[in-house]
């Protein structure tokens, strides 16, 4: 039997969307800013050098969307998988996750998962044991319904498996405590300051205020593949920013009263780059291509993309001396 009210959540990031549908059918309503806020996902910058939409994920999701579970309070069991050793390989992978995923809905539990009726992430919410196939909410919810057999699974071309199964809540997790770490982290994501053990970023990505940068030069060179990029990409930092800003305010709220007045400025930060965000997007809609060849617009966007550039510098200091608040203290010295 599929899992009842498991649903997609409708969002710019499919990731958040699916994790905010997956949590529901536990017991957890996480709220958009949460969900954007706590991941880091609202205040981090990313392009691909085209403004490919696949530049937007972060890498080693393996790793990166663990930790974003556990911010949220949930533990996980995930797995990536972006090569295959033998023709074979793809399918006992897939046979494997089957069995995995069968498992854990018979105990009430959802997946998250990549390439389910598309490169994006979705929700396995129940199982066809006729048909052999995944019973699936999606982005495309009400367009593209039909389940989606289990040897599909995935992408084979770039080969891309990735499941994530939230197990179940963290026991002593403190959402106030999560969201001062996700503060502390903000001001690094902001400068594309990469933690030491993270991968390179590989050449045909670009973050922090080099994402804003590469973002011009793709609009300067005509250099926007798919075209429909460039309008996905701004409305993907639209809803990343406006969130931010609704985090803000929300840790100023419920956990960081003290803090609130720095919160606030930090809040109206975020919503000056949103609506920059805003105005890039409206200069090149997605059923208007032929925007792309339009000088006045790219140079109208080169403005807004410095502007956004000089904001995020901004933002970046102030929320690096609100972190300085949110150092946790010292440990105790042992005497003596």
């Amino acid at each position: 039997m599929p899992l009842d009210d498991v649903r997609f959540e409708p969002s710019m990031d499919s990731f958040v969307g699916a994790a905010q549908g997956a949590l529901r059918a536990m017991g957890e309503e996480l709220p958009a800013d949460a969900a954007w806020g706590l991941s880091g996902l609202a205040f981090g910058a990313q392009v691909h050098r085209t403004l490919a939409p696949e530049g937007l994920f972060p890498r080693a999701w393996d790793v990166t969307y663990t930790k974003v579970m556990e911010r949220f309070g949930y533990g996980c069991i995930a797995g990536l998988r972006d090569f295959f050793y033998t023709e074979d390989d793809i399918s006992l992978l897939r046979s494997g996750w089957m069995r995995n995923i069968r498992k854990h809905l018979d105990e009430g539990l959802p997946a998250i998962a990549f390439g389910l009726h598309g490169p994006a992430f979705g929700i396995v919410h129940g199982f066809d044991e006729d048909k052999e196939a995944y019973l699936v909410s999606t982005r495309f919810d009400g367009h593209k319904d039909e389940p989606v057999h289990v040897n599909d699974l995935g992408l084979v071309d770039p080969p891309r498996v990735f499941v994530l199964i939230p197990t179940g809540s963290l026991s002593k997790y403190d959402r106030a405590a999560a969201a001062r770490e996700a503060l502390r982290e903000a001001p690094a994501l902001l400068a594309g300051k990469q933690a030491e053990d993270a991968p390179p970023v590989p050449p045909d990505l670009a973050v922090g205020p080099d994402a804003c940068e590469a973002w011009a030069a793709a609009l300067e060179a005509r250099r926007v593949t798919p075209p429909w990029g460039a309008a996905y990409t701004a409305a993907y930092y639209v809803e990343a920013r406006t969130n931010a800003a609704a985090f803000l305010r929300r840790a100023a709220k419920a956990w960081l009263p003290q803090l609130a007045p720095g919160l606030e400025e930090a809040a109206l930060d975020m919503d000056r780059q949103a609506r920059g965000l805003e105005a890039l997007a409206g200069l090149f809609p997605v059923r208007e291509p032929e925007a792309l060849e339009n000088p006045g617009r790219i140079a109208e966007a080169r403005k807004l993309l410095n502007g956004l550039r000089a904001e995020m510098a901004v933002s970046q200091r102030r929320l690096e001396r609100l972190g300085q608040q949110l150092a946790p203290p010292p440990e105790p010295t042992k005497e003596a």
